[in-house]
């Protein structure tokens, strides 16, 4: 894929040699975008569908490789990945509706719920994770950094975050970022028997793009840049 490519080449990370999904046949014009044409393609989109045309084996091996070409601090590579098809996905978000009966107010839970059922009409859903045993065996290592880590580890979770949102989004998928995390940590670790040292940072829901983003509203770019000489 012309992304994951171009995020290798950019990184200069090497990808595992057990990555050989073969590329897609893309429209000339497709192949004439630049790097940063591909990242505006990434947008929050909320209608989600099913209508998905790659094996759950191709999409596995590709989100697994947009991972690998993220940067970590120290190489420290503590970003993990769970992704959720068919019944797994179903239930997650079963899991989540359960949670949120419990901690939101009933007038409030009715508009609630329909958010979540958007997430739950999407083909399948990656949970991202930190693992904090690598955190506490880097600050054993390092003490002089100990409160570093934490903050570099969400660093690398947010890379990983964008870096498989916008495969996707080259894949010609639509995706939504959610965190329904803390409160639904305990429960779902205990459902998919995640690793204890795991911490959960989001939540990200992909299928096919049911209805496309609006237009976005650029501000002025003065307000978020400063260029000196």
């Amino acid at each position: 894929m012309a992304l994951l490519n171009k995020i290798g080449q950019v990184l200069t990370s090497d990808i595992t040699k057990d990555f050989k999904f073969s590329k897609k046949n893309k429209p000339d014009d497709d192949l004439k975008l630049t790097f940063v044409d591909q990242l505006k393609k990434r947008r929050s989109i909320y209608e989600l569908g099913k209508r998905v045309h790659y094996s759950q084996a191709y999409l596995s091996e590709m989100l697994q490789a947009a991972v690998r070409s993220c940067p970590s601090a120290y190489n420290s590579q503590s970003t993990r990945i769970v992704v959720l098809f068919a019944d797994s996905h179903y239930k997650f978000w079963e899991l989540v509706k359960q949670v949120q009966r419990q901690h939101v107010p009933t007038h409030i839970y009715e508009g609630a719920e329909i958010k979540l059922n958007q997430c739950a009409a999407a083909y399948g859903t990656i949970l991202f994770y930190e693992d904090q045993a690598v955190i506490q065996q880097l600050q054993k290592k390092m003490p002089l950094n100990a409160e570093d880590f934490p903050i570099w580890s969400e660093q690398t979770s947010g890379m990983a975050q964008f870096a498989v949102w916008t495969a996707l989004a080259d894949s010609g998928l639509g995706a939504s970022l959610q965190h329904y995390n803390p409160q639904i940590d305990t429960l779902v670790a205990e459902h998919f028997d995640i690793e204890k040292s795991w911490l959960l940072r989001a939540q990200l829901c992909f299928g096919s793009i049911e209805q496309a983003a609006k237009e976005k509203l650029e501000q002025q770019d003065q307000h978020f840049f400063k260029v000196l000489g």
